[in-house]
């Protein structure tokens, strides 16, 4: 259904209102009109009785006398039953006049009492006085009537005349009343409206320098004023907001050009780091070389000085813990330049838990911690990179074995879980250290960073481990993560699906040329 413009509202309302109005106003002398000509009727009728009452032998229209007091004495006509009933009861009233339809045409009938002597007179031909009666004639006893009747074809028409002509004046009141609303309305108030709506459109469109002119002195105004005010505001805002995005844009290309020196110095120091540490690794190699080889003929000396053997275990082990924690940083010097690469292969699970229980017995074995393999009888094979997740498993149980105290035991589990609602393997290794807090179980994985000072000093490391582990697992698709308490140990576990998906991973340098 179409919607009604507010031109056509207002008209349907106005129009209405002013209907009703006329309508309530009409009424009134509608109503009138018939009262009035009644009561010229009654007047009349009092005439006629009068000059009858003085000449009874005037001619009348359709006179009739009813002598008695009661409504039998007029049987057969309601009316004057009727008239004669109420003088009986009320002596105060004396006549009754109705306009009634008889047949085709409208009747008068008037009908007057007559009390004491009146009727024996009027029955004997003598006139009698029908002066407005007193209250000593309201005493007498109810003798009589006569009625006069005549046409009122003659009053009807005039009353409906009368009515046409108050229905005229009222259509005619009604347009005049429509047509100057309208003028004031729709040229006055409407246009002022459409004029301001005019405006909005263009402030829509984008055009914040137009404004309201509305000169018509009353709330129209007032509100093409306070438009004014409000496009102004924000003309002004949208101005600031310029200006401000303009000092973005200039921040931006400040913020772009620091960033890409932050990630040359990245490159640079990641550069600097892989070269350092190959540098590093090539005479370190050959300093754990020849105490290998010194601790062997130490070994096989029988007179050897025991002090000479432990100085050369010392150095063997700083050199492995130096090398270690230089390949830790060549490791992530090739992750964050986006060189680490992948050998993607179909990985047996089963053996590379033999493999790491072999590599990292001797060390469990030094703290008398007992490692154990808890696995399936037979696991699926696993498409991955072998020595990156052997790489990640060997973190966990060396930290395992480094946190735990001895005689106690550390677990790696394996066993077949759903991984993305695909399957997998998930691999735990449960240690019995003295746990992570858990505000710190999101930090351990981050570069550098341990669970506190106390734990640096009492264990090596340069903090880089589990990050390299975060970074190995995102490359092979996988997810890890910690379960711990500050005081029942930690389970670092790692999911992966069975079939490898590579995730592409965006470096954090990027070589520039030139």
């Amino acid at each position: 259904m179409a919607r009604l413009s507010l031109t056509q509202r207002s008209q349907c309302a106005m129009g209405a209102a002013a209907a009703l109005a006329i309508a309530g106003a009409m009424s009134i002398p509608w109503i009138q009109i018939r009262e009035s000509m009644v009561a010229q009727q009654l007047q009349s009728m009092r005439d006629m009785s009068a000059v009858w009452a003085k000449k009874p032998d005037t001619s009348m229209e359709r006179f009739r006398f009813v002598k008695g007091s009661n409504g039998q004495a007029a049987a057969g006509d309601a009316f004057l039953s009727s008239a004669l009933d109420e003088f009986a009861a009320t002596p105060t009233n004396f006549d009754r006049y109705e306009l009634q339809q008889t047949g085709e045409e409208p009747t008068s009938r008037y009908v007057r009492a007559l009390r004491g002597d009146q009727a024996d007179r009027v029955a004997a031909g003598e006139t009698i006085s029908l002066d407005a009666p007193d209250a000593a004639w309201q005493k007498l006893p109810l003798t009589g009537i006569f009625s006069i009747e005549r046409s009122a074809v003659g009053t009807a028409r005039l009353i409906w005349q009368d009515r046409i002509y108050i229905l005229i004046g009222g259509a005619l009141a009604w347009i005049g009343i429509i047509f100057a609303l309208r003028l004031l309305v729709v040229r006055g108030y409407l246009r002022a409206v459409r004029r301001l709506r005019d405006v909005a459109n263009r402030v829509r469109a984008g055009d914040l320098s137009s404004r309201s002119q509305l000169r018509t002195g009353d709330e129209l105004e007032q509100l093409g004023n306070s438009f004014n005010s409000m496009v102004a505001t924000l003309d002004g805002s949208q101005k600031q907001l310029q200006s401000m995005n303009e000092s973005l844009d200039f921040k931006l290309v400040q913020l772009s050009e620091a960033n890409v020196g932050l990630f040359e110095s990245n490159r640079l120091k990641s550069e600097f780091l892989a070269n350092v540490s190959h540098e590093l690794r090539t005479p370190l190699n050959s300093v754990i070389g020849f105490a290998e080889l010194l601790a062997e003929l130490a070994r096989k000396d029988v007179g050897a000085d025991p002090k000479r053997i432990r100085y050369i275990e010392h150095i063997l082990k700083s050199g492995r813990g130096l090398l270690e924690m230089i390949n830790e940083l060549l490791d992530m010097a090739k992750i964050e330049a986006g060189r680490m690469e992948l050998s993607v292969s179909n990985a047996s699970i089963t053996d590379m838990l033999e493999g790491i229980s072999a590599i990292m017995r001797p060390q469990s074995d030094l703290k008398k911690i007992a490692l154990e393999i808890h696995r399936p009888d037979e696991l699926p094979t696993v498409e991955t990179d072998p020595g990156k997740l052997q790489q990640i498993l060997y973190n966990f149980v060396s930290n395992a074995i480094k946190f735990s105290p001895e005689g106690s035991r550390v677990i790696v589990r394996a066993e077949v879980w759903a991984v993305d609602g695909a399957p997998g393997i998930r691999m735990t290794v449960v240690d019995s250290g003295p746990g992570i807090p858990l505000d710190m179980q999101q930090t351990i994985f981050e570069k550098f960073r341990q669970v506190d000072a106390s734990h640096t000093k009492s264990h090596s490391g340069t903090g880089l481990g589990l990050a390299i582990c975060r970074e190995l697992s995102a490359m092979l698709g996988a997810k890890l993560g910690v379960e711990s308490n500050s005081k029942k140990g930690s389970s670092f576990w790692v999911e992966m699906p069975l079939e490898f998906r590579a995730k592409k991973l965006t470096p954090l340098m990027t070589d520039r040329a030139g």
